[in-house]
């Protein structure tokens, strides 16, 4: 498999060494580059071929993994969009929407990650409310960017909106989730805006409003919060259902069921990565397209 990463930050590495797990375990041959525009201020893993000049970069790569900062993600797509043939995209997929009609003919060779639907937990919830009515949720991230960024938080990208910072863009897996549960809302009403003391220029807070025919969810995101949650809570004809994706649980106050899962805080990428390659690269599925992804960005950035 020939393979190239565009940025190697802490996730382009959590995925290459996910990659490398996987091949080892389906005795794959594993050939990876990797392209910067600079030497890099990193260590980077001494079996990556690293590429300073585009072109170097070849015309046969099976996937194309891009995990720079968001806003290099549609120059960098379309620099090598004729030259893989799959592509693994962070997420969001844009800092903002753009025209995505050029990548319709080949929409399902690009996924966009979205490693929550791939916990445990939330394909218990999945099922858990499967054959429920649901009238409302309430969904809520809440982090403390300078625990969350440990570096220098004021100077990551999550700090800088020209680079894709934002908690309506870093935490975008809430809206990506609550609509892979419950489909696409009829409308959306959106705020977000800047309201803490926090060092940084991005939207540190951010609320929405999705209404469908038969439900109402609401959604929160915050950078400031010194007590971390991420949760939904739902409401239903007969039920009260929490999932905690921090606890990995899930609680019924109906029956008094309680189901809590162990697993990694790697599991859902290594997951997701298979997902990836067993179902995106063999064209049999893809959940999360770069039309879709889209879509999806249209909620997180809507403007009033």
């Amino acid at each position: 498999m020939k393979v190239i990463f565009f940025g190697l930050g802490s996730i382009g590495q959590k995925h290459y060494q996910n990659l490398k797990i996987i091949c080892k375990e389906r005795d794959i041959p594993l050939e990876v580059s990797a392209y910067r525009s600079r030497k890099a201020e990193y260590e980077t893993p001494s079996n990556i071929s690293m590429i300073y000049d585009t072109n170097e970069i070849e015309d046969n790569y099976d996937i194309a993994f891009i995990t720079n900062p968001t806003a290099l993600h549609l120059e960098t797509i379309q620099m090598v969009k004729n030259k893989a043939k799959y592509f693994f995209v962070e997420k969001p997929i844009f800092e903002k929407t753009y025209d995505v009609a050029s990548f319709t003919e080949n929409q399902e060779a690009y996924y966009i990650a979205a490693p929550l639907r791939f916990k445990s937990i939330m394909t218990e919830l999945k099922e858990f409310i499967e054959d429920k009515q649901v009238y409302n949720a309430r969904v809520i991230c809440s982090s403390y960017l300078p625990v969350w960024r440990k570096d220098d938080y004021s100077k990551s990208y999550s700090a800088d909106p020209n680079l894709g910072g934002g908690i309506e863009l870093d935490c975008i897996h809430e809206l990506d989730y609550v609509i892979s549960l419950f489909g696409f809302p009829r409308e959306t009403k959106a705020m977000y805006a800047k309201k803490s003391h926090l060092e940084i220029k991005s939207n540190d807070s951010a609320a929405y409003l999705l209404d469908y025919t038969d439900k109402i969810i609401e959604v929160h995101l915050d950078y400031y919060g010194q007590f971390s949650q991420r949760k939904i809570e739902i409401i239903t004809d007969d039920d009260f259902i929490v999932c905690d994706f921090l606890e990995n649980s899930l609680t019924s106050k109906r029956t008094g069921e309680f189901i809590q899962i162990k697993e990694d805080s790697n599991q859902m990428y290594l997951n997701e990565l298979t997902y990836f390659i067993d179902n995106v690269m063999t064209n049999k599925e893809n959940n999360n397209n770069i039309v879709h992804a889209n879509e999806v960005l249209k909620i997180a950035k809507e403007t009033n």
